[in-house]
């Protein structure tokens, strides 16, 4: 049982950290970012990694549209989101 509490917490502190990403609503981004949340809380445990991979990817490049729109304040709370996302995999052992 608490395999699989560790598991439901994980995914879901996986997926309330990938909602606090603020990409542009109508954008490319917003989309990936709800499929990626999406494939996140379905995903079987084994796929976590690849997803955790491919989510401090799309937080870099949610920080980097923050900054080619000017957009400084949203910058700056994507950037500690990304962050807290990145700490949270490696703490999760979903990154090295």
């Amino acid at each position: 049982m608490g395999a699989v509490m560790t598991q439901q917490y994980i995914m879901g502190e996986f997926s309330a950290l990938l909602s606090t990403l603020e990409p542009e609503p109508e954008g490319c981004l917003a989309d990936a970012a709800r499929g990626l949340r999406h494939r996140v809380e379905s995903a079987p445990p084994v796929a976590l990694a690849p997803l955790a991979a491919e989510a401090v990817t799309l937080a870099d490049m949610v920080c980097w549209a923050s900054l080619e729109r000017g957009d400084a304040a949203t910058f700056v709370r994507n950037s500690e989101a990304a962050a807290r996302l990145h700490e949270f995999a490696v703490s999760a052992q979903l990154l090295p």
